[in-house]
């Protein structure tokens, strides 16, 4: 059987993170999350602190003075003086997130993932959601911080999303038709979510 591949985008406090752990074990298979912007550092030669500027959790707003480019699958040459700009550090990720896809099977957390490989053979994307009072009940149990701080870190959780997803692909991050799977975990638990993932999985093999 060739590689799959599945990506998992999530609101904070849906449980979609733990949910690819599950998937991860359950298939034996890689998971990828935040430890892609090392593994890209140390092949870019660019600093890791730079990737952080470009990290759907980052606050950081598009330069005035230069237009957002979309990623498009070009990644600019390291002695083009763009070459640490935002928009190609995000092609790097991108680029490797491409050929994390064309070598083995794994399971890839965020990182717009869905939209990187939406032309590429047996990759799977899911979206994981949840009603606010529920990922603010998750969200407790990790963060501190009273109910009305938590909803709050969750508003703009979410909008750093939707601002780095349309910053870098042009695609709206909740939109269900960019996704084969959206799933309710408060409905469904987490046991459910994994169990709907591999039957999904089996009718694309």
């Amino acid at each position: 059987m060739s590689n799959y591949v599945i990506t998992i985008a999530r609101q904070y406090g849906s449980g979609g993170r733990t949910v690819g752990q599950m998937l991860a074990k359950e298939l034996g298979i890689e998971f990828y999350d935040k430890d892609i912007i090392p593994m890209v550092s140390d092949l870019s030669g660019v600093n890791q602190e730079l990737f952080g500027r470009v990290d759907e959790h980052n606050n950081a707003k598009p330069s005035l003075f230069r237009k957002p480019r979309v990623y498009d699958g070009t990644v600019l040459k390291p002695d083009d003086k763009d070459f640490t700009s935002d928009e190609n550090l995000f092609a790097l990720q991108a680029k490797f997130i491409e050929q994390l896809a064309a070598k083995e099977s794994c399971i890839i957390i965020g990182r717009c993932s869905n939209y990187i490989l939406r032309n590429q053979p047996n990759v799977l994307s899911v979206f994981v959601h949840a009603p606010e009072e529920y990922r603010i009940r998750q969200a407790m149990e990790k963060i501190s911080g009273g109910e009305k701080e938590i909803q709050k870190f969750l508003v703009k959780d979410d909008e750093r999303k939707k601002e780095f997803c349309k910053r870098y692909t042009g695609w709206d991050w909740q939109d269900a038709t960019r996704y084969d799977l959206c799933l309710n975990s408060s409905k469904l638990g987490y046991q459910n979510c994994m169990d709907a993932i591999l039957y999904r999985l089996k009718l694309n093999q």
